[in-house]
């Protein structure tokens, strides 16, 4: 009834602009309507917003002008004009125009909308000039002087035909020995809340169909997306986003990289992002298997042990004795074992950023295997001595090798190697116990405040407001700056441990006043911040792009403590923060 309400009031204001005022100027100048000239006059407006009956670009122009219901979802026809942007990679969206003859007389901008059927863009040529569309979503006058559909609009018909869901056979339950196929992966899918994420994780298996613009396994990220299909085409395709390498780790140099046709199979967590596109959650998921070759690698058949489930230094060392003299196993394993020597001088550790020590199953000399040259979480490089120390218990990944010198065999875990977890944990002398959170990309928000970034203590106390221009995704967060005093953004109270992380994100200046930001942390201590301790330095934004900015520091002791970035006073300009992380080894703690 109100949509109803609404046409009938646009379709009088029409209908006395025509016949009581038909040699007046119209009151107002649409932001994109050519002026002079007559031979693109504006169409009479059409429709009533439904779906079966759709604004014409006209009609859609008057409704946004009388400025009432567009709180509600309407469908607006037109033909495309042209295509500012289409992005088949992350985010899957597309900014084009549309009018209602095809030509630039009278257009309105749709601006990052999803292809048709809600669902992510995953083709360069799903939309093209002169295609006739129905676009469904919210109409907004963007800062008064843009017409314009708002983000999470999506295209209901194209060329007159609306979505229809793929022919697919769902096969699988999701587990290792039988996984889902890439249909019955999208179908457990779509069950889950939009954006909550699977609580276990599942097995996917496909054929890579298609990888996503810069989607190819990188040195800087590690990660990769792609689409999976049963057969490699791109009918019934799944969205690996994100995805981490073989063995749950990231991608280095060197390694085997991705191509179309490669049989994968996937495991990881999931979600229904948006509530319009299954796919991995980002960085939480991994190849399990490609093209038959799993992260265990497996030496001749042998159990090689998972991040999970490592296996002990004696079934290593009985792996390593089937092998002949000087051999390198060609899949890697994860080996658990009690630190029994430091075999490096605290001097070289400083040096070559790496150490020599032995390992046992019980921590006494018997029944050692050497970890040869091994760095540190995730390959991270080893800084100083006392990251490691003897009696620790740590896992280690890396590939079994038979040294033999002068007749002596040492078993080894060959250089190359690196640390899984340490006593437990992810990080140097830390464990598992580290509180964590999410909403660093600034996506969820709740009584105008985004979530989890409200401190209990004075940590935070900047004025925060969402902003519709993100660095990844829909929003960032505003942070407000004045030239009086330093402004802080601060994540809510975390329990952490001690050990060595890594904070990292994305800021811009909101206007050409400029701003600079310097990120840190505080402890809390029984709801009171005790002294914040910054970064050396301030870094300079401007409003041109986004600047990464990344700050490794390390916790001395175990206890509550807030993340914060500070707004500085000087210049005090508005500021934007977006796409958040702290890492702490390989664990996740703001994502």
């Amino acid at each position: 009834m109100k949509k109803l309400f609404y046409s009938l009031f646009a379709l009088a204001m029409t209908a006395m602009t025509f016949t009581a005022c038909e040699d007046v100027p119209a009151p107002y100048d649409l932001p994109t309507e050519q002026k002079g000239g007559g031979e693109n006059p504006k169409a009479d407006p059409t429709g009533s917003g439904t779906i079966e009956s759709p604004f014409n670009v006209s009609a859609a122009h008057d409704f946004i002008d009388a400025g009432e219901g567009l709180d509600n979802d309407v469908y607006v026809e037109g033909t495309i004009v042209s295509i500012k942007e289409l992005d088949t990679g992350n985010f899957g969206n597309a900014t084009y125009y549309i009018s209602d003859d095809g030509t630039s007389s009278n257009q309105l901008e749709v601006y990052r909308g999803m292809s048709l059927g809600n669902k992510k863009f995953t083709k360069s040529d799903e939309i093209k000039v002169g295609d006739k569309v129905v676009v469904c979503g919210r109409l907004v006058n963007y800062g008064g002087n843009t017409h314009e559909f708002t983000q999470g609009n999506y295209i209901y018909k194209l060329n007159g035909e609306e979505y229809k869901e793929p022919e697919g056979e769902a096969k699988g339950s999701g587990t290792l020995s039988d996984p889902y196929n890439a249909f019955a992966a999208n179908q457990y899918i779509a069950t889950l809340a939009a954006d909550t994420k699977s609580d276990k994780d599942i097995y996917i298996k496909g054929k890579i169909a298609s990888i996503a613009n810069n989607g190819e396994f990188s040195e800087a990220y590690g990660n990769a997306t792609f689409y999976i299909s049963d057969d490699g085409t791109d009918k019934a395709t799944f969205y690996v986003f994100r995805t981490l390498y073989l063995g749950n780790r990231k991608w280095q140099a060197g390694d085997t990289q991705i191509k179309v046709g490669d049989d994968v199979i996937i495991c990881g967590k999931v979600v229904y992002y948006k509530g319009n596109t299954p796919e991995t959650s980002a960085n939480e998921s991994y190849i399990y298997s490609l093209n038959g070759k799993t992260g265990d690698g497996g030496q001749s058949g042998a159990d090689m042990g998972s991040k999970d489930s490592p296996i002990t230094v004696a079934k290593a060392i009985e792996i390593i004795n089937g092998m002949a003299d000087n051999e390198t196993s060609e899949g890697a394993a994860y080996v658990k074992g009690k630190i029994v020597q430091i075999k490096t001088t605290d001097e070289n550790i400083a040096k070559y950023k790496n150490i020599d020590y032995v390992i046992s199953d019980d921590g006494t000399d018997k029944n050692t295997m050497t970890v040869f040259r091994g760095k540190n979480i995730d390959g991270a490089d080893f800084t100083k001595a006392g990251e490691i120390n003897v009696g620790d218990v740590v896992v280690v990944y890396g590939k079994l090798q038979k040294y033999v010198k002068n007749g002596t065999m040492t078993p080894e875990l060959a250089q190359g190697n690196y640390l899984i977890s340490i006593n437990g944990g992810g990080s140097s002398g830390g464990d598992s116990d580290v509180e964590t959170g999410d909403n660093g990309n600034f996506e969820t928000w709740a009584d105008g405040a985004p979530t989890n970034w409200k401190t209990a203590s004075t940590a935070g106390n900047a004025t925060l407001s969402q902003s519709n221009t993100a660095h990844g995704g829909v929003y960032s967060v505003k942070v407000g700056g004045t030239s009086s005093s330093n402004k802080r953004l601060g994540y809510k109270e975390l329990k952490l441990k001690a050990g060595k992380y890594t904070l990292k994100f994305y800021a811009r200046a909101d206007s050409d006043k400029g701003a600079a930001v310097r990120p840190g942390y505080v402890p809390v201590t029984d709801g009171t911040a005790g002294s914040y301790v910054y970064r050396d330095g301030y870094t300079d934004v401007n409003n041109n792009g986004w600047t990464e900015i990344t700050h490794e520091f390390t916790l001395d002791a175990d206890g509550t403590y807030s993340i914060v970035i500070m707004n500085s006073k000087n210049p005090g300009g508005d500021v934007l923060i977006d796409d958040v992380t702290l890492t702490t080894g390989n664990k996740q703690v703001i994502k």
